[in-house]
């Protein structure tokens, strides 16, 4: 099973993530609460929006995992190599953080990725 596979399995299982259609492109993508939270750039590299406070706050082991690719420090985004079996674990524990931050407050239903007319307007933009 490809790394692709095997976290396609993963993040299907994580509370409150679906996999809907991207807006950054014509691709899948796993989205919590109405946000995109992470899709594969390619079959090696796995983007995940973790926010700038994560990242910031984890910059340290980030960096010296050395399978992480930062951007700009004001990007929520990262992006994992998951060609190794230490960074499918990583983008695992990371994509399980990120559907924590962006998960629906308790009591409160969770969005619905856009669809449709939505979803073409969003990647407008991107």
């Amino acid at each position: 099973m490809s790394a692709q596979e095997r976290l396609h399995r993963a993040m299907t299982k994580l509370p409150g993530v679906v996999c809907s259609p991207s807006m950054f492109a014509d691709r899948p993508a796993y989205w919590v609460n109405g946000k995109e939270i992470a899709h594969f750039e390619s079959p090696d590299a796995l983007d995940i929006r973790l926010t700038r406070v994560e990242i910031r706050a984890r910059r340290a082991q980030l960096v010296e995992a050395g399978c992480v690719q930062l951007r700009a420090s004001t990007s929520d985004w990262l992006t994992v190599d998951v060609s190794s079996r230490a960074g499918v674990e990583l983008a695992r524990e990371l994509a399980g953080r990120s559907a924590a931050l962006h998960a629906a407050p308790p009591g409160q239903a969770a969005a619905e990725p856009p669809k449709g007319s939505t979803l073409a307007s969003r990647r407008r933009f991107h």
